[in-house]
């Protein structure tokens, strides 16, 4: 058996070696340029801090161009991270109103956008069959009421079966109730508004028949409107029925302040979102589906430090800002490691490395390196 050998071409074999030195020295300059700026920093620091006992000891003179920083004081403040979550204007009385029996539109007495009280007549079917009914069952019933009169008389005389008696009566009854169901039918071709409201919409005309369940007129009521909002599940727990809300109306540019009325308790599968509801006052002149933009609380520390976030800054070795402290009578800075927490808008939350009283660099520090010599300014 002879073993055959798979050789690359010469010229492949050159560009695979060529590609893998270029790999090895990219990683090699990256790791010289990390180890040079670790090395710049400890040599600034090291050069600031031989100046400055160099001038304590009259050695040389002090740098006239000292770095001008401005600072201010940490204390502990209430620190607020807020959200915006988009949301529909609702109203609790929008409603889409149908015909309760199948007849046609004989009147329609509104137009859109009419107020209209509750109880007025909206839209008038044609109940004429329904009259005609009623007049027959009427002088049915007239007939069979003297007959269960008249039965009742002779039966109280012993005249007559009781069997007799119960048939008139059964049948006086029976019309009685079937005039009352065809009256309550005819009253129901009269199509009524439910609340006080506006006419949003008509969708039918004269002549059209129109069937029970498909609307043909929306009512909605201006004084019951609230905003409904979708909220990520990720904000469960995160707020509370009665929570202040800022809500701002794109369309308008108008700001009210308001509150949570309703949280929902269920997530929709769908969006994974559960549902809140804002309160708007009666007086505010919204109209339904418009868009509102929800600026709400999902996050309170009532009593944490709080600085820029500007002034922040980061390396290798994580986050810090710089702390101006007096030293041999000179004014120096130091490094301040710190942990953060939640920034909202310029201002983030310090978890931990900061005191009470302590005094920061405000503006001036982005040059600045550990133990540099500075001067403060007033802002």
């Amino acid at each position: 058996m002879k073993l055959t050998k798979l050789l690359l071409p010469l010229p492949g074999l050159l560009l695979l070696a060529f590609s893998c030195q270029e790999t090895d020295r990219v990683e090699a300059k990256k790791q010289e340029l990390s180890k040079a700026k670790t090395e710049l920093f400890e040599l600034k620091a090291r050069v600031a801090e031989l100046e400055k006992e160099l001038a304590a000891m009259g050695a040389i003179e002090a740098d006239p161009n000292l770095t001008l920083v401005s600072t201010f004081t940490v204390r502990r403040q209430p620190f607020v991270h807020k959200v915006d979550v988009r949301g529909t204007v609702r109203s609790r009385n929008n409603v889409l109103i149908s015909a309760e029996t199948p007849a046609a539109v004989q009147q329609v007495l509104v137009v859109e956008g009419q107020q209209v009280k509750r109880g007025q007549v909206l839209i008038i079917q044609d109940g004429e069959i329904l009259r005609k009914t009623i007049k027959e069952l009427e002088a049915s019933l007239n007939l069979a009421t003297t007959i269960y009169e008249r039965q009742q008389k002779l039966w109280a005389q012993n005249i007559g079966t009781e069997v007799q008696y119960l048939e008139a009566k059964n049948k006086k009854e029976a019309l009685e109730l079937k005039l009352s169901t065809t009256r309550s039918q005819l009253s129901k071709t009269r199509i009524k508004a439910p609340f006080d409201g506006i006419v949003d919409m008509i969708d039918t005309r004269v002549g059209e028949m129109i069937q029970p369940g498909v609307p043909v007129v929306r009512i909605v009521s201006m004084s019951n409107m609230y905003i409904k909002a979708d909220v990520s599940e990720s904000f469960i727990g995160k707020f509370r029925k009665g929570q202040p809300v800022k809500v701002y109306f794109p369309s308008t540019g108008k700001t009210l302040n308001s509150t949570i009325a309703a949280i929902g308790q269920v997530i929709n599968p769908n969006n994974r979102t559960f549902e809140i509801d804002v309160s708007l006052p009666n007086h505010y002149q919204v109209k339904p589906f418009m868009i509102a933009v929800l600026t709400l609380a999902d996050y309170e520390n009532k009593n944490a430090y709080v600085v820029p976030t500007r002034i922040i800054q980061s390396d290798r070795m994580g986050n810090f800002v710089y702390r101006v402290v007096d030293r041999d009578s000179t004014t120096v800075v130091q490094r301040v490691d710190i942990n953060v927490g939640i920034t909202y808008g310029n201002q983030t939350e310090i978890t931990s490395g900061l005191h009470e009283g302590e005094v920061l660099v405000l503006k001036g520090g982005i040059e600045l390196t550990n133990g540099a010599a500075v001067k403060v300014v007033e802002e």
